[in-house]
């Protein structure tokens, strides 16, 4: 038996076809779900989005029939200042007010844009009337003497006993007639 048998073994390992290289994907479950290794932490940042809204108070605000007319004035840029109308396609959008009860300045109007919502009120700073920078006084003029823009004026904080220099004046020289024609 065992001289059938080898001849046999022989054939069949003669017709059989080369092995192949195994598929990797056939074997990520054991490096992927495998209880040896330990997995990465993910760590989800969590950034906090910064509103619009958080640079802008509340500089007028107006109750109209079909809506609110709110203007907002920006703390950063006072120059800077958006209008919302009612049923304007500005960006923003008044959702509800809520009138003072003692004053105007506890008026709050809650502003929506895109998805931040916010409440904005006046703020005491922004409404602040600035008074212009002093204006410098002209120089005042000694009796008798007009004040000559351009020239040196005397310092009245100058040390006494000490002259201002004056300007020096040079005189074109006048034409003379022709001696010499006898």
């Amino acid at each position: 038996m065992i001289r059938f048998l080898i001849p046999m073994l022989a054939a069949a390992t003669a017709m059989a076809d080369v092995p192949l290289k195994p598929n990797l994907t056939q074997y990520s479950k054991l490096w992927t779900d495998s209880p040896f290794t330990s997995k990465p932490v993910i760590e989800r940042e969590v950034r906090e989005v910064e509103s619009p809204l958080d640079d802008f108070a509340l500089s007028g605000i107006s109750e109209l029939k079909d809506g609110y007319y709110v203007v907002l004035i920006n703390k950063k840029k006072p120059d800077e200042r958006k209008i919302i109308r009612s049923g304007d396609d500005s960006g923003f959008k008044v959702l509800d007010v809520q009138w003072g009860e003692e004053t105007w300045k506890d008026t709050v109007a809650k502003i929506q844009s895109g998805a931040h919502t916010k409440e904005i009120g006046f703020d005491e700073q922004v409404l602040a009337v600035k008074q212009p920078p002093a204006q410098q006084k002209p120089p005042q003029a000694q009796p008798g003497r007009p004040v000559i823009p351009g020239l040196n004026q005397p310092n009245p904080a100058a040390q006494p006993g000490v002259r201002t220099p004056r300007p020096r004046v040079v005189r074109p020289p006048t034409p003379r007639p022709n001696t010499n024609n006898k």
